[in-house]
């Protein structure tokens, strides 16, 4: 009778443990930012005042879906200067697309993507969504933004899926 309570308790052990092995998914978020002054050393043309990025994942069975968000203001005085969005992928190709305020501005169907988000901004709190799809899961994908002296840089791998947010404030 031990022996058989032995052996079930076993067995339930290896599949609990299986079953939490195969529904492993790997996520990593990264972000950095890098701040600078131009070279003529007029602090009013500092595009980023401040950043905060936030991550939400939701697991169910073996899909995960993770959304990616963050948050900065932008000096309108930089709006005529180009604040350039780029999306790379690491041996990947994206499906998906980059709306502005819920108006699809491009599609995405290649491993790496730039757009100007001048044109598409005005004074006053815009939202920039990038949602796409690749495959393998494991690949890296980088959202990166550059302008007027700063940059901002965010990696996400493992989920097959990018929901990135941008709310940006133009004062």
């Amino acid at each position: 009778m031990k022996n058989l309570l032995f052996y079930a308790l076993s067995v339930g052990l290896i599949i609990s443990v299986w079953s939490g092995l195969s529904n492993f998914s790997y996520s990593q978020q990264s972000a950095s930012i890098d701040s600078s002054v131009n070279s003529s050393g007029n602090s009013d043309v500092q595009s980023f005042t401040s950043i905060q990025t936030n991550q939400r994942s939701q697991s169910s069975s073996n899909i995960q879906t993770s959304i990616q968000e963050s948050t900065f203001s932008l000096s309108s005085a930089n709006l005529n200067q180009p604040q350039t969005l780029k999306i790379n992928s690491s041996g990947t190709k994206l499906k998906g697309e980059i709306s502005i305020n819920g108006k699809v501005v491009q599609q995405l169907d290649k491993n790496q993507s730039e757009i100007n988000l001048s044109p598409y901004l005005s004074t006053g709190t815009q939202k920039v969504e990038i949602k796409a799809n690749y495959t393998p899961t494991n690949a890296d994908v980088s959202v990166e933004i550059e302008g007027s002296g700063s940059n901002i840089s965010q990696q996400t791998s493992g989920s097959g899926t990018l929901n990135y947010t941008l709310n940006l404030t133009v004062q």
